[in-house]
């Protein structure tokens, strides 16, 4: 398996631990919303902090493993 294959693998596991982080974080917000905790709550807020640092985490990685997929199968 080429060094690009085995760098897919590992990202592709990395987001899926990363979407269930984002995912995570997203029910705890849904929760505190629901709850009618105020959005200027300081646990709202750092709740919103760990989501938006997975989620943007999340993007990125997604972005380089859709790039590096789409080199490998070019490079067929």
């Amino acid at each position: 398996m080429t060094e690009d294959k085995k760098l897919l693998r590992k990202q592709a596991a990395k987001l899926y631990t990363l979407g269930v982080a984002v995912e995570n974080e997203r029910s705890k917000l849904k929760s505190l919303v629901n709850r009618g905790v105020a959005y200027d709550d300081p646990y709202m807020l750092a709740v919103l902090e760990r989501f938006t640092q997975a989620d943007t985490e999340w993007k990125q990685l997604e972005a380089e493993h859709l790039a590096l997929r789409q080199k490998i199968n070019k490079d067929r």
